[in-house]
């Protein structure tokens, strides 16, 4: 089975900033190939990249992370979305599990072991 590092890892946020640190901190895990994308529009444009996984934002100016996370998931139901947001929100968080994402991540919790933990859940998964 492949190893997820291999496959790229797409960050789908209108926030530079945090996409810049989550850029980091997968770089460090051992992502060699990392897309950072400001809408989830252009997340679909690119997804013949064929993507492991998917940091997808909740809320974007120009895009809405559920009805991406649902399009990605009814193309491509093989890739792992992990759905961050800044906002703490039980609905949200429910129906972004309810959509495929196999993981609901806030960003004021995000370190580099947590996404390291994540990340590494993922290939004993694709693994098993």
């Amino acid at each position: 089975m492949k190893n997820i590092k291999i496959l790229p890892a797409f960050i789908v946020d209108d926030d530079p900033f945090w996409s810049a640190i989550l850029k980091q901190i997968l770089t460090e895990i051992g992502f060699s190939k990392v897309f950072t994308f400001e809408s989830g529009e252009e997340c679909l444009k690119h997804i013949h990249l064929n993507p492991g996984l998917i940091f997808l934002d909740y809320q974007m100016e120009n895009s809405d992370g559920l009805e991406i996370l649902k399009e990605v998931k009814s193309y491509y139901p093989g890739i792992e979305v992990v759905f961050c947001t800044a906002l703490e929100n039980l609905e949200v968080a429910i129906a972004a599990i309810e959509f495929g994402s196999v993981e609901y991540l806030l960003k004021s919790n995000v370190t580099e072991e947590l996404v390291r933990d994540i990340v590494s859940n993922f290939q004993t998964a694709k693994i098993a």
